[in-house]
């Protein structure tokens, strides 16, 4: 296939998914509950005793939302959602490395969605298969994966991050300048605000769309920036 071929039918992709990406971004749980009845009980909160230093959190097909918070423990909240039989959930601390996670039987509806509040400083990997991602004010280093849903982060304090939605995209605001960042989606934007008091060392990647670097660039800087978007525009300003 040739390059014009190819973008050509990027292009017509991109159009007829567009729905339902749309629709995707919500999560599995939000797509199931369409002409499906299920059961949404009141969600189930828990403090996790124990020092913490790293959390994990296998969202499957949920939304997971995470915020820094000036506490010495995990504030944890689980909200499920199931069309029969409800999930089980989990929670495992081995050391001071706590991972919350939940298994579901084979029916239309089964899910919970995360709420967590961690100590400054903590360790984050998150990861779900459908369903969004919100970080916000935390400060410790930040993996986070989204199958389809969009990751949104406020108020960065992180030296470093590592963001990928497959498809939906990367909004990201960061209160301190990162040491480095990797910010990657095949099908959506990525839009990245970090503080203009530092020069960055910049890469960028995309097949369709445009990239925008409005921030000072370095090739010497000890700040790098790498964002890739195979479909989508790459925008990265100073705050």
């Amino acid at each position: 296939m040739t390059r014009r071929a190819f973008l050509a039918a990027a292009r017509a992709a991109v159009a007829c998914t567009a729905v339902a990406c749309t629709l995707a971004l919500a999560g599995c749980g939000s797509l199931a509950k369409i002409g499906t009845a299920g059961h949404y009980p009141p969600a189930k909160s828990f403090t996790v005793a124990g020092r913490v230093t790293t959390v994990v959190i296998d969202g499957g097909g949920s939304s997971i939302d995470v915020t820094g918070a000036s506490r010495s423990s995990v504030g944890v909240s689980e909200q499920a959602s199931y069309s029969k039989s409800p999930p089980v959930a989990t929670h495992v601390l081995s050391g001071t490395t706590l991972t919350l996670s939940y298994t579901c039987p084979s029916e239309v509806i089964c899910g919970v969605s995360y709420t967590v509040q961690v100590p400054s400083g903590v360790t984050l990997r998150a990861s779900t298969g459908a369903g969004a991602i919100t970080l916000t004010s935390l400060s410790g280093p930040v993996t986070a994966r989204a199958d389809a849903g969009l990751i949104t982060a406020v108020d960065l304090r992180s030296a470093t991050a590592n963001l990928k939605s497959n498809a939906g995209g990367v909004v990201a605001t960061f209160a301190a300048a990162p040491a480095a960042v990797q910010a990657s989606t095949n099908l959506g934007p990525i839009t990245l605000t970090v503080p203009g008091t530092v020069a960055y060392k910049i890469s960028t990647h995309t097949l369709i769309g445009t990239s925008t670097i409005t921030v000072r660039k370095s090739a010497t800087s000890s700040h790098a920036i790498t964002a890739s978007s195979d479909v989508g525009s790459i925008s990265i300003s100073p705050s």
